[in-house]
Order: C-alpha cells, then sequence, then structure tokens
C-alpha cells in the first residue's frame, strides 16, 4: 500500500512538474500581474494541495461585495489553515506562494457571477498596503474555485487590499480596508 501511494504521489509530481513548466510563459496584469489559468489545464477545479474541499479550512470572510454584476467573497487563512490547504504541494514554487519564510496568512478571492457559478478561468493580483504604507504585491494561484495568495499581515492596524482581475474580456478592480487587530 506504501509503495502504491509513493506511486501515485510521484505521478502526481510529475504531472504538476508539466503543468508548472507550462505556467512559465505567462505574462503580467496590469502593475500587478497574475496567474494564467489556462497553463493549468484542468487545475481550475482541484483543491489545493491534497484536502478535500468538504474537509479544506474554510478561513474567516473578510468582505464579501458585488463588483459589476458579479460577487466577490474575500477569506483570509491562517498559516496553519494554509498549510493544510497546501499539504502536498510543499517544494512547490507558484504564483502566490511565499519562498521567503515572511508570510503570515493565506488570502484568497472567490468570484461567482449571477447564477452562482465560481469563475476560477481569470487572472488576479493583488495589492496590499500595511499600516507602515509598504506595499506588497502578489500574484495569485487559481484552485478551489478561487484565487489566493500568502500575505505578510504581521504589524496591527489599517491595511488597503485592491485586487485587480481579468475575467476574459472583463477588467475588475476593487479596494477596501481590513484591520489586523
Amino acid at each position: 500500500m506504501k509503495q502504491e501511494m509513493t506511486s501515485k504521489l510521484s505521478v502526481l509530481s510529475a504531472a504538476l512538474a508539466c503543468v508548472l513548466i507550462g505556467g512559465a510563459r505567462e505574462g503580467a496584469l496590469a502593475e500587478t500581474g497574475a496567474h494564467d489559468m489556462k497553463s493549468h489545464g484542468s487545475m481550475a477545479g482541484m483543491t489545493h494541495g491534497t484536502a478535500a474541499a468538504e474537509t479544506a479550512p474554510q478561513g474567516v470572510v473578510i468582505r464579501e461585495s458585488k463588483v459589476q454584476d458579479l460577487s466577490f467573497t474575500y477569506r483570509i487563512y491562517s498559516w496553519a489553515e494554509r498549510n493544510v490547504m497546501m499539504k502536498g504541494m510543499e517544494g512547490h514554487a507558484m504564483p502566490g506562494m511565499d519562498a521567503s519564510g515572511k508570510a503570515t496568512n493565506h488570502l484568497m478571492l472567490f468570484i461567482k457571477d449571477g447564477s452562482g457559478k465560481e469563475l476560477a478561468d481569470g487572472k488576479v493580483g493583488f495589492i496590499l498596503t500595511g499600516p507602515d504604507k509598504a506595499e506588497q504585491k502578489t500574484l495569485t494561484m487559481g484552485m478551489t474555485g478561487g484565487y489566493g495568495a500568502d500575505v505578510v499581515l504581521k504589524a496591527p492596524g489599517a491595511y488597503t487590499i485592491k485586487t485587480k482581475a481579468k475575467l476574459g474580456d472583463r477588467s475588475l478592480e476593487e479596494e477596501f480596508g481590513y484591520t489586523v487587530k
């Protein structure tokens, strides 16, 4: 059984490597850049890592809004929750993943159309401005029906989160405040 699991993980790792190599040709979205889901084929509907969608951490909803005719839901995850979601993805570099070791949280955006269908085949980037006025610019990875990125929310105080999204021929932007206590 252990050998079978190792074999399955090897196949999954090889497939993921092919996907990541294909993703190297992605372009940028405006100032923040974005992640091209087309290069990932069917990964848009996958969960992060191996955590099943039903058992994956749900994080905390920090904002729900309407942008044009779409519903935006933002969730913030603790680093422990992020690690559960990313289980099995260790060692893989993807847009939105922090390699510096500085990230404290994982920010996700879920976009739905008027019928409630998740729109996960776009490009999304975040710009976070912290209480010290320092900017974090990050691309997102598109998985679990949304777009996520590792972020640094270490200092207490007011943050501004600016989102830029490109869905087909539609460009969407939103900016809002979030306070870390």
